[in-house]
């Protein structure tokens, strides 16, 4: 008897949560401005800067459920961040100046509340590093970098949603250090937290 009435209770309540319920999935891109801080170390040959960063963009799909007023929302990103890279020479006090550009994979996965057109929502988020480039670092034989292949962060932030149209602006902080650093010959250059973004991003329910 306990047994039946233990299974009637969670089929009524798996019932409750499906009619109340919505699955849906979508499209979403936009822009972010990336901040990493470098511990100050300047080396016997080089002194390396990075400075603020500049926008990037991301984009990919994402999926909605909704139960009632809360929501949980996974999405997979494909996100490029950019800074102003400054590699300076000690010796001879010549500079180079350029940017370097990472690609990276993102996956977080919010959970937030509706209150009419308005959501909070917070989460973790996964991050995958692809690649990176940078028109000053690359031209060095000696030059070696030391990133995560993946890190954890976390996102929070507010939103609109109208109808099937979401504007959400997002902080990233981080939860693990983005990598151990940058070598440039005998210059080691320790990275100081993980990578931080302001987020901008524009979806599209179907």
């Amino acid at each position: 008897m306990k047994t039946r009435s233990i299974i009637i209770a969670v089929l009524l309540m798996v019932g409750v949560s499906t009619a109340f319920s919505q699955i849906k999935f979508g499209i979403r891109g936009g822009i972010n401005s990336s901040n990493m801080k470098i511990k100050d170390f300047t080396g016997d040959d080089y002194k390396l800067e990075y400075n603020t960063g500049q926008f990037g963009y991301h984009f990919g799909v994402m999926g909605q459920v909704k139960i009632l007023s809360a929501f949980i929302q996974p999405e997979l990103l494909f996100t490029v961040a950019k800074y102003d890279v400054k590699l300076t020479n000690t010796a001879t006090s010549e500079s180079e100046a350029g940017t370097q550009k990472f690609n990276k994979l993102d996956v977080p996965v919010m959970a937030g509340v509706k209150l009419g057109v308005f959501k909070l929502q917070a989460g973790p988020v996964a991050t995958v590093m692809i690649n990176s480039k940078s028109d000053v670092l690359d031209d060095h034989d000696d030059f070696k970098q030391k990133f995560k292949t993946a890190t954890i962060g976390y996102q929070a932030g507010i939103g609109l949603e109208l109808s099937s149209l979401l504007l959400d602006l997002k902080y990233e902080g981080n939860l693990s250090k983005f990598g151990d650093g940058i070598n440039v010959g005998n210059n080691s250059f320790e990275f100081d937290q993980r990578m931080s973004q302001i987020i901008l991003s524009l979806g599209f329910l179907f």
